[in-house]
């Protein structure tokens, strides 16, 4: 069971997403850019290990998805 804080930060996540894909944001090339940022162990927006990295790229390209699905 997710905790308030996970579901809370889904919700954020999926909102941003939602709010970039309809203001005409190249929404493809932000989530491309940031699976980099997560998973590069140089990258300064790296805060957790690989691990979580791979699983936090994961949970972006879900968010999108789901934001795609609403706004057909």
């Amino acid at each position: 069971m997710p905790t308030d804080r996970e579901v809370a930060l889904e919700q954020a996540l999926v909102a941003i997403i939602a709010a970039a894909e309809t203001g005409g944001v190249d929404v493809g090339n932000i989530i491309k850019k940031a699976g980099l940022y997560i998973v590069d162990s140089g990258s300064p927006y790296q805060i957790a290990s690989n691990a979580y990295g791979v699983q936090a790229a994961q949970e972006i390209s879900n968010a999108h998805s789901l934001v795609l699905s609403r706004t057909e």
